[in-house]
């Protein structure tokens, strides 16, 4: 029996799973996925482009969808879907790969066999994990389409090597894969900052791969720094740690840029977890649909998504978007258009102008009621936030990753500063409820 699976987009990067009351029927753990939104293409405005991403819970790529099973809504009305392709069919894959070699990657303490607590013997056949670590990179970069996508390779110690640019070249990607030597100490957040950076004026779909074997201990910039900028350039970071990293910082990374988090405590593994990134990353789509809304007052549009697929749910919290200038650009240029065709009939225009002034009348009082998030700072935080909104008396929400509310607190509309320390560190978001009507969900990250 199939079910019917529904997600509301939103349009900017942002991704989190939605209380389990959105959806119809029966769920569970087991058959959820996530949706991660990666990019909006309104360049051919009426039609849109989103770049999306669906997986389970488990990590585990969603592959099934197709444009049969799609159905399309904005602002409540149906849009006709132009189509539902993988991505690795026809957009090029832009991917910054970054490589620790730390003189740490010399020793796999795993693979040793321990004969004292200060003595360790290497076993015959001993592979060190940077060898380990260059194989499987290798392999990595051969499981894309060298004719289609581009792939840079940034080394780091402690200092960050000269970056090998976005290139096809395979044989050049190789050469500068085996050149690396395992030395020194460990700038990881530096080394993420440039990746980000040799990628970021990249077109279509950006991602940056990170293999790390140790806490940062050399770095000028901040693990912060890093997130507001993959943030800012709609780039999510997927991490490798290798034995002794820090799991917490590294996983608060990944999920904060949308990426994924790995860990294992030998580098005989790579190989296996090169290739389970490389199905996720090739596993995003991009959904095409034409938008029936021409009016240039609706700058703000709701993007409502359902499939129908076996046993999968995707969900997401219900949020409005911005349309970017351009589109509205677009609509007003449109509007024009249809006005100078609507001259000639006076009493066209005269029901016209009634229906206008009624739709404004409706529009300005249910914007005047309708509460907003203008922002949370500082963000990152340590609990303590302050928030821009505008609202009346109602309840501030506070929601974890799965949708389910953390904290409540009820507010009149004048308070401006909160107490969230009692926060677990991680990823939340924030809605405020007020008669009935929520607000748009905006996510801060709370670590301490």
């Amino acid at each position: 029996m199939k079910n019917i699976l529904l997600l509301l987009f939103t349009l900017l990067f942002f991704s989190v799973s939605a209380q389990n009351g959105n959806v119809k029927g029966n769920l569970s753990t087991s058959d959820t996925a996530d949706l991660s939104i990666l990019n909006i293409y309104p360049n051919s405005f009426p039609n849109v482009s989103v770049v999306f991403k669906a997986e389970t819970r488990k990590g585990e790529p969603v592959w099934n969808l197709t444009k049969e099973k799609m159905i399309v809504k904005e602002n409540s009305q149906n849009c006709d879907v132009i189509s539902l392709e993988p991505i690795s069919k026809s957009k090029p894959i832009n991917l910054g790969i970054v490589i620790d070699h730390s003189a740490s990657m010399l020793e796999d303490y795993a693979s040793m066999i321990q004969v004292s607590y200060t003595m360790r013997l290497v076993p015959k056949g001993y592979i060190s994990p940077i060898d380990k670590a260059k194989s499987a990179v290798k392999n990595f970069v051969a499981s894309f389409n060298s004719k289609k996508d581009f792939i840079g390779i940034i080394g780091f110690s402690s200092r960050v090597d000269k970056p090998l640019p976005l290139t096809q070249d395979i044989v050049g990607l190789n050469s500068t894969v085996d050149s690396i030597r395992a030395d020194s100490m460990t700038a990881l957040y530096d080394a993420m900052l440039v990746g980000l950076d040799e990628i970021k004026n990249a077109n279509s779909v950006k991602v940056l791969v990170v293999l790390t074997d140790g806490q940062d201990n050399a770095s000028q910039s901040k693990c912060k720094d890093v997130i507001e900028k993959a943030n800012r350039e709609n780039i999510p970071i997927y991490i490798i740690g290798l034995g002794d990293v820090n799991i917490d910082t590294l996983q608060l990374i990944a999920n904060s840029t949308k990426g994924h988090f790995y860990y294992t405590t030998t580098s005989a593994s790579l190989d296996t977890v090169y290739a389970a990134i490389s199905k996720q990353i090739q596993a995003f789509y991009e959904l095409v649909y034409s938008s029936p809304n021409f009016s240039s007052a609706d700058s703000t549009r709701q993007i409502e998504l359902s499939f129908d697929i076996d046993r999968i749910y995707l969900l997401t919290i219900p949020a409005s978007a911005n349309f970017p200038a351009e589109v509205i650009e677009f609509a007003e240029k449109k509007e024009k258009e249809k006005q100078y065709l609507l001259d000639g009939s006076i009493a066209i225009a005269v029901l016209l102008t009634a229906g206008a002034l009624l739709f404004y009348y409706r529009r300005k009082k249910q914007n005047e009621n309708q509460p907003v998030i203008k922002k949370i700072f500082p963000n990152p935080s340590d609990g303590n936030i302050n928030l821009d909104y505008q609202s009346g008396a109602g309840q501030l929400q506070i929601l974890n990753q799965n949708g389910q509310v953390e904290k409540t607190i009820e507010i009149d509309g004048t308070q401006t500063q909160f107490d969230l320390t009692d926060l677990q560190v991680g990823n939340y978001i924030a809605v405020i409820q007020v008669s009935g009507q929520q607000s748009n969900a905006c996510k801060f990250i709370v670590q301490h």
